[in-house]
């Protein structure tokens, strides 16, 4: 038998204050972290609930009309409390440059036609995005005590790699030729600003007189938000590689969510970190049978059909998880619910199954708990 991965342990934990899902896409990882976020939330603990997610579906299961970018109280939490919120990238950008551009340049910033051209096609927007948002709720939570659980829900594994990545590209793109260019301080544009009549001559014929005093203004007011941008990237990177971070790895029963799962527990060990455990979601049920109660329900086909469908597909499943994750990896096994995930007593009682949760065992006999 197979080390449990005790979620219950993990959200009673109150030296963890940021827990991050990730896993491929289908496996239900989503709603596996609403879960996880309701139970700890009815635990007695704060949380916040970030979805990288557009879709309406966790909205309604959360039993509000929509998600935006500001925090929003679920009702009907007993015990604790659930805030939520999906990632927006253009008013999280906004927030970023109103937190670390001049006072007296934000508004130029907002309105420049260069920032908005930015914050719109930025390459990698998302994953910045997501590392600046965790940055400003923790620094939130941190001063007023609003939460002290941050439940972030990552894209698909493989992009959940970039969200990782995100403090360190962060740091290799403002020491690149783009942001050198557009820093006054060191790269060309701070022979513009110097005022040599012929650059700023040939520059405006290339783009345009208007459009020159626009990078200017926007090239003067950047280099501090890039600033800003670099010194929350890099307190978000100490923040997940500390122990006040855990990472939780979703997966389900099918070859190819397990072997994202190991790709991902490979991951994280390069980067120095460990996954927490593995949630196995939407586990077929299985009821072992003792060859007398077998021979018994032989009698009625239909059931004993149903009985051997259902062993038989447990076992397949068994096998694959024993081959595709690793031995000293804790696991809990989730049983598939049986209905959508379409309300918040659904996701009450998937938070239910993750607490109870079930192991994964060698032998024949099935899985151990309500699985």
């Amino acid at each position: 038998m197979r080390r449990l991965f005790a979620v219950a342990d993990l959200i009673a934990d109150r030296d963890v204050h940021v827990i991050v899902t990730c896993g491929t896409g289908g496996v239900g990882k989503t709603s596996v972290s609403a879960a996880l976020a309701l139970a700890a939330a009815e635990s007695g603990r704060r949380v916040a609930l970030v979805t990288v997610d557009p879709a309406k579906r966790l909205a309604t299961a959360l039993g509000l009309e929509h998600l935006g970018g500001e925090p929003q109280p679920v009702p009907g939490v007993s015990g604790g409390s659930l805030d939520a919120l999906m990632l927006d990238m253009t008013q999280t950008f906004d927030d970023a440059v109103r937190s670390h551009a001049p006072r007296n340049r934000v508004d130029e910033v907002l309105r420049n036609p260069f920032y908005k051209a930015l914050s719109t096609s930025f390459s990698g927007t998302q994953d910045y995005m997501a590392t600046e948002k965790l940055g400003q709720l923790y620094e939130q939570a941190q001063a007023t005590s609003r939460w002290d659980l941050i439940v972030v829900d990552t894209p698909p594994s493989r992009s959940a790699l970039d969200f990782l990545d995100a403090p360190a590209r962060l740091d290799r793109l403002a020491e690149g030729p783009v942001l050198q260019v557009l820093a006054p301080s060191s790269g060309p544009l701070k022979l513009i600003g110097a005022g040599l009549s012929q650059v700023t001559w040939l520059v405006s014929k290339i783009i345009g007189s208007k459009a020159l005093a626009d990078l200017q203004v926007f090239a003067s007011a950047f280099e501090s938000v890039m600033g800003g941008f670099r010194r929350r990237a890099s307190a978000v990177r100490a923040l997940l590689s500390s122990p006040a971070a855990a990472f939780v790895i979703v997966a389900s029963p099918r070859r190819a969510a397990l072997d994202e799962a190991r790709f991902f527990v490979g991951q994280l060990r390069e980067r120095g970190t460990t996954a927490r455990g593995v949630v196995v979601n939407q586990v077929s049920e299985a009821v072992s049978l003792s060859p007398d109660a077998q021979a018994a329900l032989s009698a009625t086909p239909e059931a004993y059909r149903w009985w051997r469908t259902s062993w038989v597909t447990w076992r397949a499943q068994r096998a694959r998880m024993l081959t595709a994750l690793p031995t000293a990896l804790p696991v809990t096994l989730v049983r598939r619910l049986g209905r959508e995930v379409t309300d918040l007593d659904v996701v009450r009682e998937l938070g239910s199954a993750l607490v109870e949760g079930a192991v994964l065992t060698e032998e024949d006999d099935g899985p151990v708990g309500d699985v």
